[in-house]
């Protein structure tokens, strides 16, 4: 099983695997205003479906290639 299907709430780390980006962009994306995340005390959390819908809004895909984010 997937472990990120695993999760009800993401690391700053796990969304940074999961889009293969940098930390500090991954960061970055925790202070977008359209960005799904939960502040617990100074612990950055992201709850696993608003991401997982945010990406699928956030993806451009113009030839309709499958990209299966489930």
């Amino acid at each position: 099983m997937n472990k990120l299907a695993e999760k009800d709430y993401l690391t700053v780390s796990d969304i940074k695997n999961w889009l293969n980006i940098s930390q500090g962009a991954a960061y970055g994306l925790t202070h977008r205003r359209d960005f799904p995340v939960c502040h617990f005390g100074g612990t950055i959390r992201i709850p696993r479906e608003p991401f997982l819908d945010w990406v699928a809004q956030n993806t451009h895909n113009p030839n309709n290639y499958g990209v299966n984010i489930a």
